[in-house]
């Protein structure tokens, strides 16, 4: 089990490094826009759409990681004042639909994927493909996340509470 905790850490380590790479690089290429507008009167065309395309990306790895972090949005009110039996079935259910709707985005998404590379991105002259290609690699790291919060099955849904949020 061990063993399986290291790889998804440094699954999520790897997440969090690219995400924060894009998340640069799109601001920075934004800001880098809005000069070049403002000041010059020059537009570069490509850099819209990697934007665009950068923000595809940081988004669905974003997802992912929420999945990891179970920090996505949830319905606490009612959960909080159920047994302790029947949260760890909400987290076990909870677990399996994320790894069902993992396997639907894969697949897919790899079809749609694989669908777009004849068709090219407008300013960025590569494939459509690639921009798409985050859906099936999102999808599995939901599986393999899903599938580590069913096996790890713990209340650790975004480690804070409201309470804990608020300074209470």
């Amino acid at each position: 089990m061990k063993g399986i905790n290291r790889i998804r850490d440094k699954i999520n380590k790897t997440i969090e490094i690219i995400s924060v790479s894009l998340l640069t690089v799109m601001v920075v290429a934004i800001t880098f826009q809005v000069i070049l507008r403002t000041a010059f009167e020059i537009s570069i065309t490509w850099l819209e759409p990697l934007t665009v395309f950068l923000f595809i990306w940081v988004s669905f790895f974003g997802i992912a990681y929420g999945f990891r972090e179970r920090t996505h949005i949830s319905v606490e009110v009612f959960y909080s004042y159920f047994p302790e039996r029947i949260k760890r079935l909400c987290r076990r259910g909870d677990a399996i639909l994320v790894v069902l709707v993992g396997a639907v985005i894969a697949y897919y998404g790899t079809v749609f994927a694989l669908d777009s590379m004849g068709t090219n991105q407008p300013g960025l002259n590569i494939p459509s493909g690639f921009v798409y290609l985050v859906l099936p690699i999102t999808g599995l790291l939901m599986i393999f996340f899903g599938l580590m919060n069913f096996i790890n099955d713990d209340d650790s849904s975004g480690d804070d509470t409201l309470e804990e949020t608020r300074g209470e």
